[in-house]
């Protein structure tokens, strides 16, 4: 889980007791957008790894699962 992860739960639970300030507001949308950038990337290289699988690439199949669990651990997507 990524920060921007436990963020997005902390301010979930402030939204529950009121209203969000417009600092509180901001930030949820930072968080909003690197959650749907990480989903989007996973999901990307997801897709990757089926095809992977589907071909027997296991070169690829490998590759690809160390860029999910980089992606997991970092946030970041690691082009090569």
């Amino acid at each position: 889980m990524l920060p921007a992860h436990h963020r997005l739960a902390e301010i979930f639970q402030e939204n529950l007791k009121g209203p969000l300030t417009e600092e509180l507001f901001i930030e949820l949308q930072h968080c909003l957008k690197a959650n749907a950038d990480y989903c989007l990337d996973m999901n990307f290289l997801n897709n990757q790894l089926i095809q992977a699988r589907r071909t027997k690439d296991v070169k690829w199949e490998t590759h690809i699962t160390a860029q999910m669990d980089w992606l997991r651990r970092t946030g970041k997507v690691v082009m090569q």
